[in-house]
């Protein structure tokens, strides 16, 4: 009889397993419209992974099995041990292989990651770009320039970097990657353009490349795709400097004082949060920043950003110096050639960088309405986008209105 039971005993336990996972899902469903808060959910959710669309009920939809396929999808994300399933499958991948169990997040040398777009990006570089567009691009910021200097304020450009590109020798080895051996410079023709208009601008994707060697560690975390603390910081500097070169503004010049730090946090683990791992080692080299203003503040100065993700972390640099700055942030994203998307941040500090608006919401006229309160006017384009993003005819309307 005790023998009969040890042999039983997986049948008993993938039974009862099987059976408190369907009064976890009866109870789910019983709760989850009055009372969402008493759901069982699981203890850490997934990073990146988006919420299931709703099943398509249709006689076609139903012959091809694309009902079936979400409403399967949509039960197994809800099941408690969906997120820990996961996180054991790419752990394994990822300890075992070196792998990515997410497509998007390739591993490169030293297990440092990278996002897939810019890897494709800078891999195709080669051929320069239209001579004709890229002055056209250059009339338009110039044209902003002019107009927001008309109204007493002060502009700045930011060019903001590829880790790709600027941490090449760390891309996987299987890659195809003939951009590496040309050594060609994309962002000289634009530079050029920047230049021959007079437009004031921060290189801060060359800032990057110059600086790292004055720096015993990198300025690209090993498992995050923006610059990290210690070169966000470094642009942030760069970009007071550009903004008081012509005498001095509501924006002080600002610096900072830096020490390692041993364990990455923030941005520096954004990719390494969206690997969803088991055991996700964010011990590597970053920065602890202490940032200053240097000058008197008058005021607080209020920012004017239109730009993507790498601008958040030099907005945080300003907002948090002695000055207390305000920042009313736009931040764009790409989703495909010609597509985009923005959100509203109107922040003074790094925590309120976690809420923002409505993007049904935010209309041309709140764009405008915030571009007019400004003092400083900051426009962001990644070297890896740079001059195919909406912000920059956005800002040209709201400016020259």
């Amino acid at each position: 009889m005790r023998a009969r039971f040890l042999q039983r005993l997986p049948i008993f336990g993938c039974a009862g397993f099987l059976g408190v996972m369907l009064l976890i899902n009866l109870w789910n469903a019983a709760v989850s419209a009055d009372w969402p808060k008493l759901r069982i959910r699981s203890a850490e959710p997934l990073w990146g992974v988006s919420a299931p669309k709703p099943a398509p009920w249709s006689l076609d939809a139903l012959l091809s099995g694309e009902t079936q396929k979400a409403v399967s999808t949509r039960i197994g994300q809800t099941q408690p041990v969906f997120p820990i399933s996961v996180r054991i499958k790419n752990q394994f991948l990822y300890s075992v292989f070196g792998a990515s169990g997410a497509p998007d997040i390739f591993i490169g040398r030293e297990r440092t990651l990278f996002e897939k777009f810019y890897i494709e990006e800078f891999c195709a570089r080669g051929a320069p770009p239209d001579p004709v567009a890229v002055d056209a691009w250059a009339m338009r910021l110039r044209a902003i320039q002019t107009a927001v200097e008309a109204q007493s304020k002060r502009f700045v450009y930011l060019i903001s970097p590829s880790k790709a590109a600027r941490d090449s020798g760390l891309l996987p080895p299987h890659v195809s990657c003939p951009a590496r051996a040309l050594h060609s410079d994309k962002l000289a023709p634009y530079r050029a353009a920047l230049d021959a208009h007079g437009i004031a601008y921060v290189d801060g994707a060359s800032l990057m490349t110059e600086k790292a060697r004055d720096y015993p560690i990198g300025l690209f975390p090993r498992g995050g795709t923006h610059w990290n603390y210690l070169g966000a910081a470094l642009a942030a500097r760069d970009l007071t400097r550009r903004v008081n070169a012509h005498g001095p503004s509501a924006l002080p010049d600002y610096d900072f004082d830096w020490r390692p730090r041993e364990e990455a946090r923030g941005t520096d683990i954004d990719l390494l949060r969206l690997l969803n791992l088991l055991w996700p080692d964010r011990r590597y080299p970053t920065a602890e920043i202490s940032g200053r203003s240097i000058g008197a503040c008058d005021r607080r100065p209020m920012i004017f950003a239109a730009g993507g993700s790498f601008t958040i972390e030099p907005l945080i640099d300003l907002i948090e110096s002695s000055c207390r700055a305000t920042a009313d942030f736009w931040h764009y994203v790409r989703h495909d050639p010609g597509k985009f998307s923005r959100s509203r941040h109107s922040v003074d500090s790094r925590e309120a960088f976690e809420q923002e608006g409505d993007p049904n919401l935010e209309t041309d006229a709140d764009f405008a309405k915030a571009f007019a309160r400004a003092d400083i006017v900051l426009l962001e384009e990644n070297e890896a986008v740079i001059a195919e993003m909406k912000q920059v005819d956005d800002l040209l309307a709201a400016a020259t209105k």
